[in-house]
């Protein structure tokens, strides 16, 4: 019997659901070093239910999270006309909070809206939805189609491509350059789909043999729009609101944004941050939010400043619902992640769409859609590979295909165009609101839902 490889053993890992771990969840609370928001309030629009106060004080039940899922409907199978049916296959996760799952779940409804025969496999690490998506879900999990169909896996790689069909890859990567391992597995399939040129242009960099398309993901326009509703954050929080919204890791450049802040402001201001990350404890990252609190107080104390001195910085943590996302960006004035790498970045387009300014890193997939012309991008200081004993270990760590690969550095060069880009925008905010307009444009005329789920139907009908 071959001995199994580090990378075979890694895939094959237990991962146990977030909330697995009660007692710790519940001590979150009692370690803060934030201003912490106690609540968000529904003075202002009714938004908010009873039942989602609760969320907020932390008496939370798993089953009250889970009912705040929004539920995307699928057609009842007596409406759907087989005669002139598509049929595939989908492997991935469609349950958790995962950005992968949300964008899955996005794919699989919207597909099967178009009369696309799915037959859903599902490979969540964890069960976040409500019962209703749950049950749509084990609808397309039991549907039954020719063995013959061609299968999409939408994950970024899969363990096992053995399939007697066509064998799709919609997969991404974060990283600046790819890992021999991630070549390997993308030449097991027939044909490769990625959200962005950056990606595509990378893998014609490195040979892989598949045909690759581009295949964007996208944002509900309806939804995510200015003037969709707001939340009060309440008293504590400041007129001007910069928010960071993304589940954190050292990838996404939560230090830098922090860093930048405390640097470029004080109490004097009339400004907070608001970072918004739900704990996140799944997958090789083990990130958490106590990771997210030791990271900032050790920022924190870098700052040549008194406590007193110090701007308002408030956290958030817990689960919101994707239906009250949209309140979240439209609660805050700009939207800024310095992140050292994006598949995609479904928050920069969700905040775009929303209309608000748009801070970011000008490096990988975002760069599709942003410029220096509808956005303030942060430059990179040059490039490094992550190696897990050395230079960017925090980020090699976290995945096996991040090992060896380059990735950006973003330093002292960056923390100043990060604070020059914020005060511009705190000061200059109409001129900054000009460029987030043009954003917005770009993206509900190119990145919305509907256009990318045409293009997957319209490549699945050529197949």
């Amino acid at each position: 019997m071959a001995i199994k490889t580090a990378y075979e053993l890694g895939l094959e890992r237990i991962i146990a659901s977030r909330y697995a771990n009660k007692k710790e969840k519940n001590s979150i609370t009692k370690t803060w070093d934030f201003v912490k928001i106690d609540e968000f309030s529904d003075r202002e629009d009714k938004v908010l239910e009873s039942n989602e106060t609760k969320l907020i004080d932390g008496s939370e039940k798993k089953e009250d999270i889970k009912n705040n899922i929004e539920t995307i409907k699928v057609m009842n199978p007596e409406t759907i006309n087989f005669s002139d049916i598509i049929e595939c296959y989908f492997v991935g996760s469609t349950k958790s909070y995962s950005g992968y799952s949300k964008m899955n779940r996005n794919l699989v409804f919207g597909l099967s809206d178009r009369n696309v025969k799915i037959k859903l496999e599902d490979v969540s690490d964890s069960i976040d939805i409500n019962k209703e998506t749950h049950n749509q879900i084990k609808f397309l999990e039991g549907t039954e189609i020719s063995s013959s169909s061609p299968k999409i896996y939408s994950m970024t790689v899969p363990m096992n491509v053995t399939h007697e069909g066509k064998k799709i890859s919609y997969t991404m990567i974060e990283s600046s350059s790819l890992h021999k391992d991630y070549c390997e597995k993308l030449n097991l399939v027939d044909e490769i789909w990625v959200p962005s040129n950056f990606e595509r242009q990378l893998m014609k960099n490195y040979n892989i043999h598949p045909p690759v398309y581009v295949m964007p993901l996208g944002v509900d326009v309806s939804r995510y729009k200015p003037g969709c509703g707001t939340i009060n954050f309440g008293s504590a929080v400041r007129k001007f609101k910069f928010l960071c919204l993304s589940k954190y890791s050292f990838r996404k450049g939560f230090d830098i944004v922090i860093k930048a802040f405390l640097e470029e402001f004080s109490n004097k201001d009339d400004v907070s941050l608001i970072l918004v990350s739900s704990p996140w404890n799944v997958g090789a990252e083990k990130r958490d939010i106590h990771a997210l609190i030791h990271d900032f107080q050790n920022i924190k104390s870098t700052i040549k400043k008194t406590e007193e001195d110090l701007p308002h910085v408030a956290l958030w943590s817990k689960p919101i619902a994707e239906k009250d996302v949209p309140k979240i960006y439209n609660s805050c004035d700009a939207f800024v992640l310095i992140s050292r790498g994006e598949g995609f970045s479904l928050t920069v387009v969700e905040a775009a769409s929303c209309g608000l300014p748009v801070i970011a890193s000008n490096v990988t997939a975002h760069m599709d859609f942003l410029n220096q012309d509808n956005s303030f991008l942060v430059e990179p200081e040059g490039f490094v590979k992550a190696e897990t004993c050395g230079q960017l270990s925090e980020i090699a760590k976290l995945c096996h295909f991040y090992e060896g690969q380059m990735f950006p550095v973003f330093s002292s060069h960056a923390i100043e165009q990060t604070k020059f880009h914020m005060r511009f925008i705190y000061e200059n905010y109409q001129k900054a609101k000009e460029k987030a307009q043009k954003l917005r444009s770009l993206i509900i005329n190119n990145y919305c839902w509907d256009m990318s789920i045409d293009k997957v139907y319209n490549r699945l009908r050529e197949q």
